[in-house]
């Protein structure tokens, strides 16, 4: 079980206050660049895995410093920075020898300047609901809250709103020709809006979901054909990124379920909360190799 912060009281003294995690921060961004730093704060909303800083040096660039209380694997910000260039964060493992002893890791990564999407407020929206058919997804969705930060080892994907079978148009071959209507539609962590595989492959019938004869060799051959459509470079990242994808299926079947609106959660398709624990259950090819999708 990862090592969660619900408050800075579960930090070590040397850090348990913001002031304190203030001055660590400007100490440690003025010994790895340099630079003297002007000022520290932390972001609006803070992980559940640490407690992030950002630095603001004397010659006005801002980086970021992370206090985690467990060791981070750096392979993956590694092989998507080399992909996909400065969109991606470099961060470096910081030596401290009183962190250490008190048990930990600071890092520091360069600043990503622009906005959060909105996943975190929806999934917070979901554990602060008193809705009775939400309540059985409250842990699914406390889980997911803590491993957002691992969806920005995935590449940017633009996720179709509203992928169904009236939106792909197919030609006399039974190719597909096109897809239709983007509105609403924008760049999601890749994965996030394939949590439309269960509809695609198989169908709601008489208020029930149902998986036809066909449904895994259509569902794979999905796969198979978006996998093989990526460039190489993105190929490599998602390959080696297989268990972040699987979370962010999961997680855009979540939300697509309970779908958000103004900062306020909309109504939702029973009948879809009904199939919901069979589609969390659900595993992508790549990782369930010959057992059964769900």
């Amino acid at each position: 079980m990862a090592i969660t912060i619900t408050s800075n009281a579960d930090l070590p003294t040397c850090l348990n206050t913001e002031s304190k995690q203030v001055k660590k921060a400007k100490q440690l961004a003025h010994s790895h660049s340099g630079i003297p730093a002007k000022k520290a704060r932390g972001p609006r909303i803070q992980g559940f895995f640490s407690r992030t800083m950002i630095v603001t040096l004397r010659s006005d660039e801002e980086v970021i410093i992370q206090f985690r209380p467990e060791p981070m694997d750096m392979e993956p910000f590694k092989i998507a920075r080399e992909a996909f260039g400065p969109v991606v964060p470099d961060i470096e493992l910081l030596k401290d020898e009183d962190l250490e002893r008190d048990g930990i890791w600071p890092y520091w990564m360069t600043r990503i300047p622009g906005q959060t999407c909105k996943i975190r407020p929806h999934l917070e929206l979901l554990l602060s609901s008193s809705d009775d058919q939400i309540h059985p997804f409250k842990e699914v969705a406390r889980d997911l809250l803590g491993k957002l930060d691992q969806l920005k080892r995935l590449p940017l994907f633009i996720s179709h709103f509203d992928l169904n079978e009236m939106n792909i148009m197919v030609d006399e071959n039974c190719e597909v020709s096109g897809i239709i209507d983007w509105g609403f539609s924008f760049p999601l962590p890749f994965g996030m809006g394939f949590g439309r595989i269960h509809t695609l492959a198989g169908e709601f019938s008489e208020k029930r979901f149902h998986m036809p004869d066909e449904f895994e060799e259509s569902e794979r051959g999905f796969w198979q054909e978006v996998f093989d459509g990526v460039p190489a470079d993105i190929r490599k990242v998602l390959d080696a990124n297989l268990d972040v994808v699987q979370m962010a299926v999961i997680l855009g079947t979540m939300l697509d379920t309970f779908e958000s609106e103004e900062g306020k959660l909309g109504p939702y398709n029973p009948v879809s909360v009904e199939a919901l624990p069979k589609f969390l259950s659900y595993r992508i090819p790549f990782l369930r190799n010959s057992d059964p999708p769900y």
